[in-house]
């Protein structure tokens, strides 16, 4: 169950105001696409948001920040003129995602059937399906697609074989080939409406992730741990919010965990620290026998009651782990009296309140664009609002304080959850 907010500061933690300067670590998920693209999407959804909300956001351009990116964001309200100043940072990881990019099409279907197949043999699959089966059925469409291909395969051939003795060569020829075709054509669009060849990349590399860590990636994480910690340290920064979107929500909580390992008093400096998770598949590593210290880092986080870390998630996006407490692994053998409470807080974002049916229908039937709405604006102001969270006034504590969390959610879980 996630934890209430705390109304007053936590014993050892300075007393703290309104947010002037902030310093955003962003962790995009499993994606080629650098910062170019991150940058270009957050300033065109800013402004967009900006009208809604009524407030001016204006975004500088993006520039080298050593081995990352940024751009500077200011933030200032249309009635009191009050601003925010946050320097938005794309910790970049990218190029491992590209050099960890299947490409050709023999290559990815072979990707695609080793993945399930493993997924399936060391039993995380049946975990998933017992957790969610929108996360199951988006991690096992992409192999039943190709196999129901290759049987439509067969029996294309079987009836132009059969037609060929009834109606001649070019009869049975022409069925077969025009069968194909439109084989193919649907499964193209397949692919295209729900992304499968993404998932089924990002879901290769979380299997090695887990199986030998990716020495490259782990090097990156310790970096990234390092360069909280000295955000955190600086005195002329009220909130340092740490990001994380789909997987990448797995390196934002691992870069946390870390940095609470370097630096005992990360909580306590002036800065405020909070973790924010968006779309997040955490089970998807944190289901892996292997994953040993990733379940540790996990658990780091949950036995941290004073970490502000909320965790957002939309029942209609099917590439994510809606509505699930992604430490509820860490309780896996332990007795109910000796569960540990804390957590990430659990909110939905509640997209159907933010747009008109015309417009929440499509963002539903569109799963790439669902998946990424987290980072884009909305017709109508909610309860959520990424732009406003990552670049005005409130702290992410604040800011969703008095928005009840979900304790439990149980809509989507199948053979009785999963087990502990």
């Amino acid at each position: 169950m996630a934890p209430l907010p705390n109304a007053a500061p936590p014993a050892g933690r300075p007393a703290r105001g309104p947010v002037r300067r902030r310093h955003v670590l962003y962790l995009s998920g499993f994606d080629p696409q650098g910062p170019s693209h991150y940058h270009a999407l957050y300033a065109e959804q800013a402004a967009l948001q900006a009208q809604v909300s009524r407030y001016r956001l204006t975004v500088g351009p993006r520039e080298r920040a050593g081995p990352n990116a940024a751009w500077d964001i200011e933030w200032c309200a249309a009635d009191d003129g009050a601003s925010v100043h946050t320097r938005y940072e794309f910790l970049r990881w990218d190029d491992i995602v590209r050099a960890h990019w299947p490409r050709g099409q023999w290559r990815l279907l072979g990707v695609t059937l080793a993945t399930t197949a493993r997924l399936l043999v060391n039993g995380s699959l049946w975990r998933i399906l017992q957790t969610s089966w929108p996360a199951f059925l988006a991690l096992t469409l992409p192999a039943a697609l190709l196999l129901a291909c290759v049987g439509g395969v067969f029996v294309l051939g079987a009836a132009g074989t059969l037609l060929a003795g009834v109606a001649g060569t070019w009869v049975g020829g022409a069925v077969f080939v025009l069968g194909c075709a439109g084989l193919a054509a649907w499964a193209r669009r397949a692919q295209a409406r729900v992304q499968m060849a993404w998932l089924m990349r990002s879901a290769s590399v979380v299997l090695r992730q887990a199986r030998d860590g990716l020495p490259e990636l782990q090097a990156r994480l310790d970096s990234f741990a390092a360069q909280l910690c000295e955000c955190a340290a600086r005195p002329d920064v009220d909130e340092v919010l740490v990001v994380g979107h789909s997987s990448g929500a797995m390196l934002a909580a691992s870069v946390v965990a870390r940095a609470l390992e370097l630096d005992a008093a990360l909580l306590r400096h002036r800065a405020s620290v909070a973790l924010l998770t968006l779309g997040q598949c955490i089970p998807l590593l944190s289901y892996q026998a292997e994953a040993v210290g990733f379940r540790r880092e996990l658990a780091r986080l949950r036995g941290t009651a004073e970490l502000t870390w909320i965790d957002v998630t939309a029942p209609p996006d099917g590439c994510c782990f809606a509505l699930v407490d992604p430490t509820e692994v860490c309780e896996d053998g332990r007795p109910d009296t000796e569960r540990t409470l804390a957590g990430p807080k659990r909110v939905s974002p509640r997209f159907a309140r933010c747009f008109s049916p015309e417009t929440y229908r499509a963002v539903r039937r569109d799963k790439y664009r669902c998946h990424f709405q987290y980072l884009m604006a909305v017709e109508r102001p909610g309860n959520y609002d990424y732009f406003e969270i990552s670049a005005g006034p409130q702290r992410l504590s604040e800011r969703f304080a008095a928005q009840p969390g979900v304790a439990s959610f149980t809509d989507f879980q199948c053979l009785g959850g999963p087990r502990r």
